[in-house]
């Protein structure tokens, strides 16, 4: 391709991401809602929705359900599943773009498989060499399916059954993903069989509730790492269309051709160059970064988010405007872990103690709501009672009889 191709190319994509920008950014148009969980703040910062991924998710919400920051999420995991042995970083660590991506939402209302679905789908008709597998039972299987693709998206309906699959007597799947997540490489031996995987290339993108996301793991899991490498996605959907428009074809061709145009340009730039100004912003960031659980290997995704952010909008490098927003996309992430952090407790009572006390780290709350904070209707009333009357003996939280509130003492 020349080079004045590959300048229109690159000059058509970066106006569509000012008109994104400029769609998405706050106090230039009304935000799109995304509702408090638990009266805490993880609201997606939707001004990062721009590019062909801002596009497509804004297309996509304007006939279906799920938030638009499914989609928009969805979109790059799938997009870093192409890129992953494509395109990296001017840096010694050569990070790959790819995604442990989870959407976390209640029940069906949300629309969460919906998000993945139509994104994947949208990815399979645009991209001849995008591959998916959906499940695999083992390390031996996943083995199998790299000998037909070095790169391939693990697609779960529900993360719930990867899990399941990983807590096998004698499975090795779960130290098998993990290690997968920052190398291309993993060996295991035993007397009766080997595993031996080696430029593979592994993303992920799962759905979960979020009950099922805070209780379905287990102390190996949590031990080897496996919860900070996932990337977590929380919303909530709204009931706004009993049955959902279609798509005009001229969309899903513009969004095919869209997306062939950043590929094209992202193929012409395999290493990415980082501006000094966006360097000493991210560095600014890095060093002032807090040391805790939920922090464990958000730089290793910021690092991973500034390819996307720079190929979805069309850069050669990245600037000052892709780290402030990947910045932005960090900091919505270590507040979603905080409250959806699996709990890691031995009881039923410790699970929900642990609960009431992120509930009311917001502020204080009736009992009904609270109840309703924690699942009260589904852990039952004797659970719900005996956490509260542990930590208010253990003088964690109190009850205000003047507004009829718990909170914490």
């Amino acid at each position: 391709m020349s080079e004045a191709s590959m300048a229109e190319i690159r000059t058509a994509v970066m106006e569509a991401t000012e008109k994104e920008r400029a769609t998405y950014a706050p106090g230039t148009a009304e935000p799109i809602p995304v509702p408090k969980e638990n009266g805490l703040p993880v609201d997606f910062p939707v001004h990062i929705m721009t590019g062909t991924a801002g596009y497509f998710a804004g297309i996509m919400g304007e006939c279906m359900e799920p938030p638009r920051h499914f989609f928009f999420m969805a979109y790059l995991a799938c997009l870093g599943t192409i890129l992953s042995n494509r395109i990296t970083l001017k840096t010694e660590l050569r990070p790959q773009p790819r995604l442990y991506l989870v959407i976390l939402g209640e029940s069906a209302d949300d629309r969460k498989s919906t998000a993945i679905t139509k994104t994947v789908g949208f990815f399979q008709n645009a991209v001849a060499d995008f591959f998916v597998c959906f499940g695999v039972g083992s390390a031996e299987g996943l083995q199998r399916r790299f000998k037909k693709d070095a790169s391939f998206l693990l697609v779960y309906d529900e993360l719930k059954a990867f899990v399941g699959k990983a807590k096998s007597e004698g499975s090795i799947l779960l130290p098998c993903v993990c290690t997968l997540f920052e190398s291309n490489r993993y060996e295991s031996y035993t007397k009766t069989k080997e595993i031996i995987l080696s430029d593979a290339c592994l993303s992920i993108l799962a759905a979960s509730t979020i009950e099922t996301y805070s209780r379905c793991w287990d102390s190996a899991f949590q031990d080897i790492g496996m919860t900070n490498r996932l990337f977590v996605v929380p919303g909530q959907g709204q009931r706004r269309f009993a049955i959902p428009g279609k798509i005009p074809t001229h969309e899903w061709e513009l969004m095919k051709v869209n997306l062939g145009s950043i590929l094209s340009v992202a193929s012409c730039t395999p290493e990415l160059d980082i501006t000094a100004p966006a360097r000493a912003l991210f560095e600014k960031w890095y060093m002032n970064l807090e040391q805790s659980v939920h922090t464990k290997r958000l730089d290793t995704y910021a690092l991973r988010f500034m390819i996307l952010l720079t190929v979805n909008a069309g850069k050669s490098e990245v600037d000052e405007a892709i780290v402030r927003d990947v910045i932005d996309l960090m900091n919505w992430q270590l507040q979603a872990r905080r409250l959806h952090d699996p709990v890691d407790a031995d009881s039923a009572i410790a699970k929900v103690e642990e609960k009431i006390r992120r509930v009311l780290s917001a502020g204080p709350r009736s009992e009904r709501d609270l109840s309703r904070a924690v699942h009260g209707n589904r852990i039952g009333i004797w659970t719900f009672k005996g956490a509260i009357k542990n930590l208010t003996q253990n003088s964690e939280i109190s009850y205000d009889k003047k507004t009829k509130t718990w909170g914490p003492k």
